[in-house]
């Protein structure tokens, strides 16, 4: 009876113990989910099935991206793609390429960074995000492809301009403030031919901006881009918090600030630890996404 009682006491033992450390592992996994990217190109492996395949079980549930996310070659007639795992993703550390795409919507609907520690070069330019070559038809006429691109929160690409190029049947690209999002550059935006659709939906009124423009990602209203960023003055490394020499945001600082301090950042650039953003994680912790997790 005593070694029976032991037994299960050391079982019990084994039980709780378990059960601690998934409760742990659960805890720090709501922080973030960290994936990694790919450095393909326009380059695919395998067959239709298995490249969507691949995609989907890389993003699904990601939130940070390190690397570079690269949607491309979904073009099988068919198939019917389900990009809705793309909707957790929150940064990207690397550039955004889309294309070779039969698909209507892009659902980038969280990510409100591009970090763009490596771009993509076209033409002697550097890239962040590139959407290009995502129609296909007969005859010229373009009957299936990429239609919106949804990134209503996405607040700045840190390097690298915005290229769009053979996009007949996108739309309201041509209605986003890219220098508010890409911001020191004098001319962001790269419009190649056929970058946009000339034949959209307008944008919805309550997306008007307050010099009266219009500007979306999509005909409904919560696709409406929001631009926030005062005029920052020249000395400024990114982003400010109003304008004049004194607005300037930390440089540790992504997309915003409240005010000019390390700990008043709307987001960090790299890591937060703790209060504070910084460039990497001190020791005796360690980075899990953009968070210095306590060993």
């Amino acid at each position: 009876m005593k070694l029976k009682e032991l037994f299960l006491t050391v079982l019990l033992g084994f039980i709780n113990r378990t059960k601690a450390v998934e409760i742990i592992d659960t805890k720090v996994s709501t922080l973030e989910k960290e994936c990694y990217g790919t450095n393909m190109g326009f380059s695919i492996s395998g067959g239709p099935e298995f490249h969507y395949e691949s995609i989907r079980r890389r993003y699904k549930d990601c939130t940070y991206v390190q690397g570079n996310l690269e949607i491309t070659n979904l073009n099988s007639g068919n198939m019917t793609y389900d990009l809705s795992f793309l909707a957790t993703i929150r940064v990207v550390t690397g550039y955004v390429l889309l294309g070779l795409l039969q698909v209507e919507t892009i659902p980038l609907t969280s990510l409100r960074l591009i970090r763009a520690d490596n771009t993509m070069t076209l033409k002697g330019e550097e890239y962040g995000l590139i959407v290009a070559l995502t129609s296909e038809g007969s005859d010229g006429k373009q009957s299936v492809g990429l239609r919106e691109l949804h990134l209503p929160v996405l607040s700045e690409i840190t390097r690298g301009k915005v290229y769009f190029g053979q996009n007949p049947l996108l739309c309201h690209v041509d209605t986003i403030a890219w220098d508010a999002i890409v911001s020191g550059k004098e001319n962001p935006v790269t419009f190649a031919k056929d970058a946009f659709s000339k034949d959209c939906p307008h944008c919805p009124m309550v997306c008007t901006d307050k010099n009266g423009i219009p500007r979306c990602w999509g005909a409904k209203e919560h696709l409406c881009q929001q631009v926030r960023t005062p005029e920052c003055h020249t000395i400024c490394p990114g982003r400010c918090f109003e304008s004049g020499l004194l607005g300037c945001c930390h440089p540790e600082c992504a997309i915003g600030c409240y005010g000019p301090f390390v700990t008043d950042c709307f987001m960090c650039k790299y890591f937060r630890s703790f209060d504070k953003c910084v460039s990497k994680c001190p020791e005796n912790t360690y980075p899990l996404g953009q968070d210095c997790i306590e060993f």
